[in-house]
């Protein structure tokens, strides 16, 4: 019998680029997958903090935060923030925070 630690990492559905179909199926073994996915390896606690926020924003008003709204809510500067998610905020937080890319809004002006 296989134990916790054991088991094969989730494999999420994602759409022809890589943003999550069904993000109620989101899970924090999920994150760490599409992280990985993303050559992050495992998470830090600075990155939770930016993901979670991103998603909590996200199940309450349907949308991403704005750039600096997130960026005051988390107390990290943009610079951090793209050292934390080279692949940008749209490309890097989002998918990993299970968010769909309808989400985002051209306005917010996500790297």
């Amino acid at each position: 019998m296989k134990t916790l630690q054991e088991q094969p990492a989730p494999t999420p559905k994602v759409d022809e680029r890589g943003y999550m179909t069904e993000p109620s199926t989101w899970t924090p073994d999920v994150a760490e997958t599409l992280a990985k996915e993303q050559s992050l390896g495992k998470l830090t606690d600075d990155q939770w903090k930016v993901i979670v926020h991103m998603r909590q924003y996200y199940l309450e008003f349907g949308i991403v935060p704005p750039v600096r709204k997130l960026s005051r809510e988390t107390s990290f500067s943009l610079r951090q923030m793209k050292k934390m998610f080279p692949n940008g905020l749209a490309e890097g937080v989002c998918k990993i925070a299970g968010l769909p890319r309808d989400a985002i809004k051209p306005s917010f002006l996500y790297p």
